[in-house]
């Protein structure tokens, strides 16, 4: 029986049924992590997928200060997971934008095509859409006033935290597959246009000022 890597070990305890999946941050914003980011920063992953850690960890900033240096294509899949960070965040429009840029990436088609139906590509972003309304009417009934009592009343909340976790699990095993899950000391070739500034703060913050990994 092989044992497992620290990356899988450290996965399992954020996801369920070790730690509850929550789908929408709100509305208590910025959430308490469920663990500290120096946790998984200390793996060295591929930044996207230490981002997604830091996602499922509650820890949105975190994961913000990575992805805003990987916005432009052909880092399609951390500007996939910029939308996914502002559908948490409760920023459901700029999660509409975001999701609408890379619709047709093989990341994004991966994770919503619905293969079974034979349809075309648009499928995934109807899909996706869909699920981004459930999540806004979900946003809402939790901020308003009118329906604090029962918030939930007009949504399926169980069936719209297993789609969020779902997205999650499908985006990160693609991840997998194409990025690798081994240290990654050098990640200077990840970034997209970022300056030496932006490259100091991020060494800082990726190595806790142990200077072991580079940008």
């Amino acid at each position: 029986m092989s044992q497992e890597s620290p990356y899988t070990t450290l996965l399992s305890s954020l996801l369920p049924p070790s730690t509850p999946h929550i789908p929408l941050s709100l509305p208590v914003s910025p959430h308490k992590a469920h663990i500290p980011a120096q946790k998984i920063s200390s793996l060295q992953l591929h930044p996207v997928i230490e981002s997604a850690l830091h996602i499922i960890n509650l820890d949105l900033p975190s994961a913000h200060f990575l992805l805003r240096h990987m916005q432009a294509k052909p880092a399609w899949e951390a500007m996939y997971l910029h939308g996914i960070l502002h559908r948490i965040e409760g920023d459901i429009d700029n999660a509409r934008a975001w999701y609408g840029d890379v619709q047709d990436s093989e990341v994004f088609q991966t994770v919503w095509r619905d293969n079974d139906t034979g349809s075309n590509q648009s499928n995934a972003i109807d899909r996706a859409k869909s699920f981004l309304d459930k999540v806004e009417l979900y946003k809402d009934s939790l901020l308003s006033k009118k329906q604090a009592a029962n918030p939930s009343s007009s949504v399926d909340v169980d069936t719209m935290t297993q789609t969020s976790l779902n997205e999650l699990r499908h985006f990160l095993s693609f991840c997998e597959s194409k990025f690798g899950t081994d240290p990654v000391t050098d990640a200077s070739s990840v970034w997209i246009s970022m300056g030496d500034k932006h490259k100091d703060q991020a060494a800082q913050m990726i190595t806790g000022g142990e200077g072991w990994r580079e940008f």
